[in-house]
């Protein structure tokens, strides 16, 4: 693996972790969902995957990054839904006792995040490869 691409992976990760700590120390966590028919949208989340991914994409500047992107958001969500489900009470909310269940209810949260994560690498290739006059692979 090419050393940018490993520190673009870093400095993405490095930075949705710093979202997290960010929105728990200002509150503004899980409660701040949108709430739709299709299942709740955490725009900070889809932001921060976003931003994050774009930052990893311009220090990258690979486009391989875009599918690396990819894959570490997925890593995150899977690490997050073992977690909800390992942790449900049997009175927790129904979509929370199973893994399909924490599946369908954040399916939307999941594709817009999992969009966001590679439209964010994608524009931060480009625009660091622009800036440069580089060629696009």
């Amino acid at each position: 693996m090419d050393k940018r691409i490993l520190l673009g992976c870093l400095s993405a990760a490095g930075m949705l972790l710093l979202f997290g700590i960010c929105t728990k120390l200002f509150g503004l966590d899980a409660r701040q969902a949108i709430s739709t028919g299709f299942g709740p949208i955490p725009a900070i989340d889809v932001f921060a995957a976003l931003v994050a991914m774009g930052l990893g994409g311009a220090i990258a500047r690979h486009a391989h990054f875009r599918w690396i992107a990819l894959l570490l958001m997925v890593a995150m969500w899977t690490l997050t839904l073992f977690t909800v489900v390992s942790m449900a009470l049997p009175d927790s909310p129904l979509p929370m006792r199973s893994m399909a269940g924490a599946l369908k209810y954040n399916a939307v949260a999941i594709v817009l995040t999992l969009a966001a994560a590679f439209g964010g690498a994608l524009l931060g290739e480009r625009l660091v490869r622009r800036r440069d006059g580089l060629s696009m692979r």
